[in-house]
């Protein structure tokens, strides 16, 4: 990865830990999915703690959304990319791995609707 392609992930993997750090200080693992699909795009997340999983409140973190979809676009428009996903694990001893796929658009799927369990689906 290109420098500014890498500033661009670590600010990702900073903002992410601060706000799950603000949300819930005892969590232990905590995903972040961006989708983009042409011109639309969209991103969720959740997080674990005690051994559960709760999915993050877009309402309630409507900004933190909006600025992480801005950095995960310009990174997507770095990697010359107009379709993709990008999955951002992180844990609550800061290490964080970030994952992309071109392909398939549904991977890595967050969500507890139809018994999904707020892992991103194949993790």
């Amino acid at each position: 990865m290109a420098d500014e392609q890498s500033v661009i992930v670590i600010e990702l993997a900073k903002e992410f830990m601060e706000l799950i750090r603000q949300i819930a200080p005892a969590w232990s693992r905590a995903y972040f999915r961006f989708c983009l699909e042409g011109s639309k795009h969209g991103s969720n997340g959740s997080y674990v703690i005690d051994s559960k999983v709760d999915i993050i409140d877009p309402f309630t973190h409507n900004a933190f959304f909006r600025g992480m979809n801005e950095k995960a676009m310009q990174l997507l428009a770095l990697l010359s990319k107009d379709q993709a996903v990008l999955l951002l694990v992180i844990d609550s001893t800061f290490n964080y791995d970030i994952k992309f796929e071109y392909q398939n658009l549904d991977r890595w799927r967050i969500t507890k609707a139809n018994g999904g369990s707020g892992v991103p689906e194949g993790i």
